[in-house]
């Protein structure tokens, strides 16, 4: 991948790690509201985005995926960071 390619991935996965960082909040707000108005704790959301299989979207599966993509991220910031220095050697 060149600089520019890399660069645009980061900022997708920035993107959808904003996403499951906005999904976790909800679940934990609605987790609290669920526990202060019903003393149910219990909560079902689903990924669509595949339609011959839902998977559950639990606080534990959310956590994992923003371990996976902040993971992915750093090694897309390690290949830009060093692509940018072969690109800009020091010279000494």
């Amino acid at each position: 991948m060149n600089l520019e390619q890399l660069m645009n991935e980061r900022n997708y996965i920035l993107g959808e790690l904003k996403a499951y960082e906005d999904l976790q909040i909800a679940l934990e707000q609605i987790k609290r509201f669920n526990m202060e108005n019903f003393t149910e704790t219990t909560i079902k959301v689903y990924d669509a985005t595949n339609d011959s299989e839902m998977e559950e979207m639990t606080e534990s599966v959310v956590a994992i995926k923003i371990d996976e993509l902040t993971d992915y991220l750093l090694k897309v910031s390690d290949n830009i960071n060093r692509l940018k220095n072969d690109e800009n050697p020091e010279t000494s």
